[in-house]
């Protein structure tokens, strides 16, 4: 599967169909997420470039490299010998011995090191209660190319790690990226007035509990499956990003407010701006996720929330834009590599279409909200400031939120003002 997503450049939701074990789950995301760092720790070992290594076998290098350093519960020798088995029966037994020399090596030559001990970052790659200390170099250097040092340790792009570090230094970025590199945390947003109610009800269930990055919030462990919590507290919770449960609170709807949401689904934000008072209308351009929408909406059991086309003006508009997801790579993963600098364009000019289309269907006096998972100035201000050169808004107030402050999901969000006609 993982060559498959690589070679085909494909997302897991493309080619992942079905329920699936949580240890594949974790193994594959694992993988996709940590492939950057797996790849200069095999490049600092492998007798071949890594470039010239088949697709097949640098796909199963990865997969056991990310289970011998990440995970705790295999033994080296059962890792290998999975690995060998692996490239036995997809087709590449020539490649089996060197397969199992390079695993073997790479993990005879590294050790566990306390936290204390890990100050050479060319040579240490920290997990949660220690840090694995290689005896030579795998990671560039932090002073001399920091960029670089960012892609291979916080395993992304480089592009976006170049893009992180003008931003936010490189000690900020490393924060972000490795968080962004780390399996996410599941939140729950409870209907209103029902947070403690469901907190209850899951701890009675034996479910881990915790306050979320911010009020409206509760923390689930990753490992927890959304169908039990579904079965548990069913029409009284949303799963949702942390930065996502923020935009409708931001929209600020008063109640009875006629609201219109654009690219709506799955219906996060629909829902919660009807649960805020709005009588919303819900949009999308994919009619089978509009009925996501739809379904979530009788599950909450909200009539205040319609499915349809948009139809005068409202006293608020959400234009929830499509992107680069760089904001959320811990649950789009494939986004780090699948998504390159110069595919922003083209997601700049749908987000510059899309909010004219909401714009056009705002009373005057009302309000437009944009929002992202991205974390691009291009696709976030940018496209603000460009609108606004058309005249009609004016910005009331914006916010980037990244991972370090934000759950580890990061996004924009922009409220802008239709101006009144002016007497006369």
């Amino acid at each position: 599967m993982l060559h498959f997503l690589e070679v085909k450049h494909a997302t897991t939701r493309q080619v992942w169909d079905g329920p699936r074990d949580g240890a594949t789950t974790t193994l594959v995301l694992g993988t996709i997420r940590r492939k950057g760092t797996l790849d200069a720790i095999l490049g600092s070992y492998s007798s071949r470039k890594l470039g010239l290594i088949k697709p097949i076998t640098r796909a199963v290098l990865r997969v056991g490299l990310f289970e011998l350093l990440y995970l705790d519960n295999t033994p080296t020798h059962a890792v290998v010998h999975s690995a060998v088995n692996n490239m036995r029966a997809l087709g590449r037994p020539q490649d089996a011995s060197f397969v199992n020399a390079l695993l073997r090596g790479i993990r005879r030559a590294v050790n566990q090191v306390m936290h204390e001990e890990a100050k050479d970052l060319r040579r240490t790659l920290p997990r949660e209660d220690f840090s694995w200390l290689f005896p030579r170099s795998v990671f560039p250097d932090r002073n001399t190319k920091p960029a670089e040092f960012l892609a291979a340790r916080g395993s992304t792009s480089r592009w976006i790690a170049a893009r992180r570090l003008e931003e936010l230094g490189v000690d900020r970025a490393l924060v972000c990226l490795d968080l962004q590199a780390s399996t996410p945390l599941t939140y729950l947003r409870p209907a209103p007035g029902r947070l403690e109610a469901v907190r209850e009800k899951l701890v009675a269930a034996g479910v881990s509990v915790s306050d979320g990055p911010h009020a409206a919030l509760l923390t689930i462990p990753p490992n927890v499956k959304v169908g039990e919590l579904f079965e548990l507290c069913g029409n009284d919770i949303v799963v949702q990003d942390a930065v996502a449960s923020q935009v409708a609170p931001f929209l600020a709807p008063e109640k009875g407010w006629r609201v219109l949401d654009l690219c709506a689904a799955p219906g996060g934000k629909a829902t919660h701006l009807a649960q805020l008072g709005a009588e919303v209308t819900a949009w999308d351009i994919d009619p089978e996720r509009l009925a996501v929408v739809a379904e979530n909406a009788e599950r909450l059991g909200l009539t205040n929330l319609v499915c349809g086309d948009p139809e005068g003006e409202y006293d608020a508009v959400l234009v929830d834009a499509p992107c680069s997801n760089t904001g959320v790579l811990a649950r789009r993963p494939e986004a780090r590599w699948r998504v390159k600098q110069r595919h922003l364009k083209n997601l700049i000019e749908r987000q510059r279409k899309v909010l004219r289309v909401g714009a056009d269907h705002v009373r005057p006096g009302g309000v437009l909200v944009y929002s992202t998972c991205s974390l691009e100035p291009d696709e976030n201000r940018g496209v603000i400031d460009f609108h606004l050169e058309r005249g009609g808004f004016r910005l009331e107030s914006d916010r980037t939120c990244y991972p370090d402050e934000s759950g580890g999901d990061g996004g924009y969000m922009a409220r802008l003002l239709r101006e009144e006609p002016g007497p006369g």
